[in-house]
This record gives C-alpha cells, structure tokens and sequence, in this order.
C-alpha cells in the first residue's frame, strides 16, 4: 500500500492508477454512490501512456487518502 502512497501527486488529491486500480476505484464509486455524489464529490480521469491519473475536485466529504485506504483494504 505504501507504493499507492509514493504515486500519489504532491496536492494529495491525484492519485495514478493502473487499469486494475482504476477499476477498483470505480467499483468504489459505484458502489458509495449516494455518499460519493451526495456530498458532491467530483473527479476526472486522465490516460497517461498506461497509467490513468484520477484527480478528486474540491469536495469536504471524502479524500484520494480516504478512498485509497477502503480500496486496498
């Protein structure tokens, strides 16, 4: 999990996933939809090469820190 850490970008709110994150993540979003959108979370998904940067937009309900930790667990 430390390796998932040492990717995340330096705002702490970028985080790069591989195609089997990403779709870890999106398990994650689908799955808490109603507390992910009710407190009106917001990201973007970015392709790089093979990796995919998901960027949280300013949201008070949920950090990359917060949905990196319930993914991994």
């Amino acid at each position: 999990m430390n390796y998932i850490y040492e990717r995340m970008m330096a705002d702490g709110e970028t985080a790069i996933f591989d195609r089997a994150e990403l779709q870890k993540f999106e398990d994650y979003v689908a799955t808490n939809y109603k507390e992910f959108y009710g407190g009106k979370a917001g990201y973007e998904i970015k392709k790089e090469n093979d990796n995919f940067l998901v960027t949280l937009f300013d949201n008070p309900s949920i950090t990359m820190e917060e949905i990196l930790l319930d993914i991994n667990s």
